[in-house]
This record gives structure tokens, C-alpha cells and sequence, in this order.
């Protein structure tokens, strides 16, 4: 989470009103790479304010009315509040707005097995909430940005690279696994943990519809990573932690490998995108390089050492 954009107190205090919050203080929130986030200290309680920079508002209200499903199922993530006018979100300054209950916790870079067991579980649970009509049909985090990077010659080794890679697991993705809702962008900096308790997983911006073992693959990737490649000891305490909520099918299993390889690929690409054209950065310019070293890492493991080790 970050504040790129700057809002006046006069701004928050005014969308604070809409919700009949009676607004103490304020203060950015400052992390993340997407949107603008606030915390809100009102005289009822304290609050995130989010605003969305790269979506609309009929996005951000399926967001909304997303996290309002999750609260009906008793998962661990934000609250979102509604307006006196009943509204989930709305615009301020052509950029949609929401107001969510604030959830007190920290994000670990490197969770220990005991707090990656938790979110496995927490994981299997969102897979088992029903696919919501609403909510659009996404493609998976990152794969969306391919198109807009072909041709942009900023790193043309990586881009030659990607335009290989990203398609062949395409074509290599089983067909028939459970498919069902997913975060699709389950890092650590999406997890927040009250001391070693899992508080909330947060972002549901990226939710879709894809197969479930998808977002196994991408909670590895982002929480059970070393440098340029992951810990699969790490990786089997998230499994074993999800398996206790949802046995995964044994198709899923040999396919959680090439799963993990792509959500990195796929993380890769996005960053190219946001750091080459979004938002370019020299600070974060050679970023994508270390998915595609963790993706080539995981491609190097073998078969049956992977499987022995993440399901032992």
C-alpha cells in the first residue's frame, strides 16, 4: 500500500462524511506499488482509505461487494464499509474510492512455517467459498500486462525471453484441475500477522476465477522465497497447511511445479510493465530479473525431488 495520490485533509474529511465518520486524524500509508492508502482515525474507530489508481469504479465496487462475501464466510480480510447512501465505493476526483474497517497486523518478508501453515489454510478456505456472478473474469496477475510490454525494446533479452517462456506454459497448463475463486497475488506484503497469528490477507483486486492451484503457486512464490529461488520446506508447510482444509487432487499436485514456475513468470512480466512503463524506475528497473532467476531455479528442480519434498 502507498499514497501516489495526495490528498488534502479537506479531501479526507469530506469522504469520511459520506460514510458519517467523524474524522481525528489521518496519515498515508506508506508502501506498496498500486494504489493510495490512508489511515483514518474517526471518533468510532480506525479505517483504511484506498484509492484506486488503475481501475474503475465498476471494478472497484465487484471489489467491494467481494470483500463483503468474504465477510459473510468469515474469512480473514478487510471490511469494507458502505456509505450513508448505501454505496461500497465511490469516485473522488475521478479515481474510486472505499473505506474499509483497518485490521491491525504486520507483514513478515520471510513468514517462519508455523505462520505459512496458517495462510495455507486460510487459502483453502477462500477456495472453497462459491465463484461469486459478479465479479469479473480476470486473467491471472501479471498476464494481462504482456501484450502492452511486447515491442518496448527496454530490455529486449528479457522481453525475447518472456515472449518464449509465458506462452509455452501456456500450452503446457493441464486441462481439468478444480477451478474456483482465487487471490491470484498472494505475497508476503498481502499477508499481515498479529505477532505470529494470521490477521488478514488483503488485495482482492486480482481476484478471478482460475485453477485453484494457481494461487498455491503464487503464495510459494511470494511467501517461501530466498534470494533467486524458493525454500520447498517452506513451500510444504503452506501445502500441508491448505491440505488440512482441502486435499488437493493428484493432478494438482503434478502440476503445482509448472504452476510455481509460471506465477513467477507472470510476476515477472508485470514488473516489467509497471517499472518500464507505468511507472518507470531506475531503482526497480532490473526487478523482473529476479522472478525469471526464480522461475529458471524452479525449472531446474527435478520432478521427484520437488514432489518428495513439498509432500512428504
Amino acid at each position: 500500500m502507498a499514497a501516489f495520490t495526495q490528498l488534502k485533509e479537506s479531501d479526507i474529511r469530506g469522504i469520511a462524511d459520506s460514510y458519517d465518520l467523524t474524522m481525528v486524524d489521518y496519515e498515508p500509508i506508506a508502501a506498496g506499488t498500486a494504489n493510495s492508502n490512508y489511515l483514518v482515525q474517526a471518533q468510532q474507530s480506525s479505517y483504511v482509505l484506498t484509492v484506486f489508481e488503475d481501475t474503475t469504479l465498476a471494478l472497484t465496487v465487484e471489489h467491494g461487494r467481494l470483500l463483503s462475501l468474504l465477510k459473510e464466510y468469515a474469512f480473514p480480510s478487510p471490511r469494507p464499509l458502505l456509505t450513508v447512501n448505501g454505496e461500497i465505493a465511490i469516485a473522488h476526483n475521478d479515481k474510486p474510492v472505499m473505506m474499509k474497517e483497518y485490521v491491525a497486523g504486520r507483514v513478515y518478508r520471510y513468514p517462519d512455517k508455523t505462520m505459512l501453515h496458517q495462510v495455507g489454510t486460510a487459502m483453502a478456505k477462500l477456495h472453497q467459498v462459491p465463484w461469486p456472478d459478479f465479479l469479473s473474469n480476470r486473467r491471472p496477475y501479471g498476464v494481462q500486462k504482456f501484450s502492452s510490454i511486447q515491442g518496448q525494446k527496454n530490455d529486449a533479452e528479457y522481453e525475447g525471453w518472456i515472449a518464449k517462456r509465458l506462452p509455452y506454459l501456456e500450452q503446457q497448463k493441464p486441462q481439468g484441475l478444480p477451478r474456483g475463486l482465487i487471490h491470484s497475488d498472494i505475497f508476503y506484503d498481502n499477508v499481515l500477522f498479529e505477532g505470529t497469528r494470521l490477521a488478514a490477507i488483503i488485495d482482492f483486486e486480482d481476484a478471478t476465477c482460475k485453477d485453484k492451484v494457481f494461487d498455491l503457486g503464487m503464495g510459494i512464490v511470494g511467501l517461501c522465497g530466498k534470494g533467486q529461488g524458493v525454500v520447498l520446506e517452506k513451500a510444504r508447510a503452506l501445502v500441508k497447511g491448505y491440505e488440512q482444509i482441502r486435499e488437493l487432487e493428484e493432478g494438482e499436485k503434478r502440476a503445482l511445479q509448472l504452476y510455481l514456475e509460471y506465477a513467477a513468470v507472470t510476476v515477472s512480466c508485470w514488473r516489467y510493465w509497471k517499472y518500464h512503463l507505468d511507472a518507470p524506475s531506475v531503482e526497480n528497473a532490473d526487478k523482473h530479473w529476479q522472478m525469471v532467476r526464480v522461475a529458471e531455479a524452479v525449472q531446474d528442480i527435478p520432478k521427484g525431488r520437488f514432489l518428495e519434498i513439498v509432500f512428504s
